[in-house]
């Protein structure tokens, strides 16, 4: 008798032990890909960093020249950007010397300063900026910032928009002959 009742536990172990029929195995992957947040501005040229190059080779005393904020004469910034926080431009004067938003003269010309003036007895240059999200201070002529300045600016998630720069020159009646050079250097970064 004691040898049929191990027998009977063995055997019920064993059954216990076997897969119920009609149950199923799963089995999931996972995929995962990490897109680092971004942000790129592209110029006029396809050389980083270059932008258009606007002249006047012919300028005269007592008159202003501008170049619009517009596909056909301005500088043109393409911006991507997929940063959740949004992206912004900012403006700065670059030229060259210790005063980064005058034009300098390449000989012994006296630097036009930036302002808006386009009369009177002081030559001054300026910009502004064209495009679906810039800054409203900046879409007429402006002086050139002396420190980074948001001239444009978004909050979308991820998108890609084209601006347009322009510049304006007045030469006043007394500018000396010379050849002048301003610079604007134009920055994207993260965050709205």
């Amino acid at each position: 008798m004691k040898k049929s009742l191990i027998a009977t536990g063995a055997a019920s172990l064993a059954l216990a032990a076997m897969p119920v029929l009609g149950a199923f195995a799963d089995v999931t992957d996972t995929v995962q890909i990490t897109i680092k947040d971004a942000c790129s501005v592209g110029g006029t040229t396809s050389t980083t960093g270059a932008g258009k190059t606007f002249t006047e080779a012919d300028a005269k005393n007592g008159q202003t020249y501008s170049w619009d904020a517009t596909s056909s004469e301005g500088g043109k910034l393409v911006v991507s950007c997929n940063d959740a926080s949004g992206w912004n431009i900012k403006a700065v004067g670059s030229s060259e010397g210790s005063t980064k938003t005058s034009m300098k003269p390449t000989g012994s010309g006296t630097p036009i300063a930036t302002g808006t003036a386009t009369t009177g007895a002081t030559s001054n240059w300026a910009f502004k900026v064209a495009g679906a999200n810039a800054v409203a201070a900046y879409t007429s002529f402006s002086a050139i910032p002396a420190t980074a300045t948001k001239v444009a600016t978004s909050a979308a998630s991820a998108s890609e928009e084209t601006y347009y720069t322009g510049y304006q020159v007045y030469v006043s009646p007394t500018q000396q002959a010379d050849t002048y050079t301003g610079m604007v250097t134009y920055t994207v970064a993260k965050g709205a």
